[in-house]
């Protein structure tokens, strides 16, 4: 017998309930053999299954630790860039001690000295309150809007609802 897809099992399996429903609930054998067929290769589907989250799972962990390591890398890089600008920085304002151009052309391009205003405050506390901005976030309260839905209040926009989900306990 062909495998069927897990499309084809769920779908004959709705059909299968449908007839039973049908019925008055009543499953009579001939029901009872049928849903045999349609769920004969179940079990080997939730084992593949099961064994793709497992991959799926692993390549997670992978990907996150080559996240990190490639974190660790850019700020390793980073530093070695900045100070490498620093040297450069250096070279510049050499340059221009000595009364000359401070600015380096090459092949790679130039490097020159850039000169920009930046704001500095030491002591924000005495920055008068004219200067400050006020930042104002909401959020709704889940866990309020549940714990009045299960009290028996209305809440406008709001439903309990049952959600179904599968879980997988492995063996150790």
């Amino acid at each position: 017998m062909p495998k069927k897809s897990t499309f084809e099992i769920q779908r004959a399996t709705m059909d299968w309930l449908d007839r039973i429903e049908d019925d008055g609930g009543q499953v009579d054998d001939e029901a009872e053999a049928q849903l045999n067929i349609i769920l004969g290769d179940v079990e080997d589907k939730a084992t593949a299954l099961f064994y793709a989250r497992q991959r799926t799972r692993s390549m997670q962990a992978e990907a996150k630790e080559m996240v990190e390591i490639g974190g660790i890398q850019k700020a390793k890089w980073h530093r070695q860039e900045m100070r490498i600008m620093g040297y450069l920085k250096n070279l510049l304002e050499a340059k221009e001690a000595t009364g000359k151009k401070a600015s380096i052309e090459g092949a790679w391009g130039t490097a020159h000295l850039r000169k920009t205003q930046t704001l500095q405050i030491p002591d924000k506390e005495v920055v008068g309150l004219q200067w400050h901005k006020e930042k104002t976030t909401t959020s709704i309260d889940t866990v309020a809007i549940k714990k009045a839905l299960k009290e028996g209040q209305e809440v406008k926009g709001c439903e309990l609802v049952t959600v179904t989900a599968s879980s997988i306990l492995s063996k150790k």
